[in-house]
């Protein structure tokens, strides 16, 4: 899995690179976890393996699209700058570039499938950012379902359920570690309570699942990282 993690990490990284664009944005970034999950899922297919590649490689390019969307910062003036021009026009670059690699697979009903992935993480998004209520958890379920939507609906493409809710835990338990900026004692409390429940639900699997092993491995990754940056 990780020589298969690299390789694709590097034809990626090969795709997203636009020498005009990265000289003036931030290098996008590519999700490890999602990628690894991704690549569990689409292994499981009996697709012929170019066509595999494909789709994790343009699945992945949707999410970086996603990302450097979600990084623009909200702007209330009635000029953006450059940077967020080029910035919207990136992820519009990336998001394109799958359209046109799924077309020459003639995968047509992979582009209806992440087509309609992105139409409800935008309506997720919007229902996040006019959320009305004050419920921590609320916010926290809507966040979840922005961060795992792409990799569900391949899950449920190939009929890959069981896996999905502690998928969608192990990403929403990463994007709380990235994200949270609270004071560190109270960021502290709410990380700790969220890695206590995705372990719970991976101590639940069955103990023969291979999966099992898969999802403690990249829990305990992703804790060992957050606990390394906070030592630095």
């Amino acid at each position: 899995m990780e020589r298969e993690l690299q390789r694709l990490n590097i034809e990626i990284e090969k795709k997203i690179h636009h020498s005009f664009l990265l000289q003036h944005i931030n290098k996008p970034k590519i999700d490890e976890y999602k990628l690894y999950f991704l690549i569990y899922i689409v292994n499981k297919s009996s697709l012929p393996q170019h066509v595999k590649d494909q789709l994790i490689i343009t699945t992945m390019l949707v999410q970086v699209a996603l990302d450097i969307h979600e990084e623009i910062p909200d702007d209330n003036g009635d000029s953006i700058d450059v940077k967020n021009q080029l910035s919207i026009l990136a992820g519009d670059y990336y998001s394109g570039l799958y359209y046109s690699m799924l077309a020459e697979i003639e995968e047509r009903s992979l582009i209806s499938l992440l087509a309609s992935a992105i139409k409800q993480i935008n309506e997720l998004k919007m229902k996040n950012y006019y959320l009305q209520s004050d419920s921590v958890e609320m916010y926290w379920s809507l966040k979840k379902q922005i961060t795992s939507r792409l990799i569900q609906s391949i899950a449920e493409h190939f009929h890959l359920i069981d896996e999905i809710p502690v998928m969608s835990e192990i990403l929403l338990t990463c994007d709380m570690i990235n994200h949270i900026n609270s004071d560190p004692v109270d960021r502290d409390v709410i990380i700790d309570k969220q890695v206590t429940k995705t372990k719970g639900m991976i101590d639940e699997l069955p103990t023969d699942w291979e999966f099992k092993q898969d999802a403690e491995q990249i829990l305990h990754r992703i804790v060992y990282q957050h606990t390394s940056s906070e030592m630095d």
